[in-house]
């Protein structure tokens, strides 16, 4: 009976354990079985060709149009975002790890701690004073800073971690072989790759998602696909922003297609990130 009553609770609390991962995860499931089944048939009605190479069309006309000039301005301010945040971050964290007890770097750590607290439309409305009012235009390099900002901590933080995490045997036997400081900084990082990508494609997804610091800063152009850094630039959020919020059904439904482009490259990324960096066994 012992045995019995040990075994109907080892059951029970698996049961549980299992119940709740499930309700966990449960809204995520909801939101991508959701918009998939929002915004999948519009993408297939329209025309995959149509849908990622046409402007979006008048509130009037027979088709919606495509989001060419939103998925352009995502792709390129993420990608500049990441150039100028990840090595930015990256060698911030290294610093504070080789120098821990340096005021600078207690600096740096308190400030990177507190950036994941402010509110990102308060990053943008400082790139604003900072970049677009002394150039008198919206740009898509002002929403790249913008975007840098907010990815900043997010890097710093998981690769901190990540060195921090190397063994310290590892680190004193390269200095015992011979090795100078910025080899074992590189071999630390080889080491601690897998969390470095990790970081780095959090940031990039956060990134690609935001809509509050473009607000002041990218301006929303959706008649032109690409007209230069220093030119105003559309983005996915920005247009689901705007176009879910109008009465116009081709809007509307633009703003559902979008928002499924928008998830399938974070599913993409993700998957991206777990396939492309092998796990480093001790």
């Amino acid at each position: 009976m012992p045995q019995l009553s040990r075994m109907i609770k080892d059951y029970l609390f698996t049961a549980a354990v299992v119940v709740i991962a499930f309700i966990a995860i449960l809204p995520i499931l909801h939101i991508i079985v959701y918009v998939s089944s929002r915004g999948l048939p519009v993408v297939l009605e329209i025309g995959i060709v149509e849908f990622f190479t046409s402007m979006p069309a008048a509130v009037i006309a027979e088709k919606p149009g495509g989001i060419a000039p939103a998925l352009v301005g995502t792709l390129f301010m993420t990608a500049l975002a990441t150039v100028i945040a990840a090595p930015i971050a990256t060698l911030a964290a290294i610093f504070s790890v080789e120098f821990p007890s340096h005021p600078l770097a207690r600096l740096v750590r308190v400030t990177s701690r507190s950036l994941l607290e402010v509110a990102t439309i308060l990053i943008g409305m400082l790139v604003f004073v900072l970049l677009v009012l002394p150039t008198g235009r919206f740009s898509a390099l002002a929403g790249s800073v913008a975007l840098a900002i907010v990815m900043i901590p997010y890097v710093y933080t998981y690769v901190e971690l990540a060195l921090m995490s190397v063994p310290r045997t590892y680190i004193e036997a390269a200095y015992a072989m011979g090795m100078k400081r910025a080899q074992v900084i590189i071999l630390t990082l080889r080491i601690a790759r897998r969390g470095v990508a990790r970081g780095i494609g959090i940031a990039v997804t956060k990134a690609m998602g935001e809509t509050a610091p473009l607000l002041f800063t990218a301006g929303a152009a959706r008649n032109v696909i690409f007209a230069g850094p220093l030119e105003p630039i559309d983005a996915l959020p920005l247009m689901i922003f705007h176009f879910i919020q109008t009465p116009f059904d081709n809007w509307r439904t633009l703003a559902w297609g979008g928002a499924f482009v928008l998830l399938v490259l974070y599913i993409a990324l993700f998957i991206l990130v777990r396939i492309s960096v092998k796990e480093v066994r001790y």
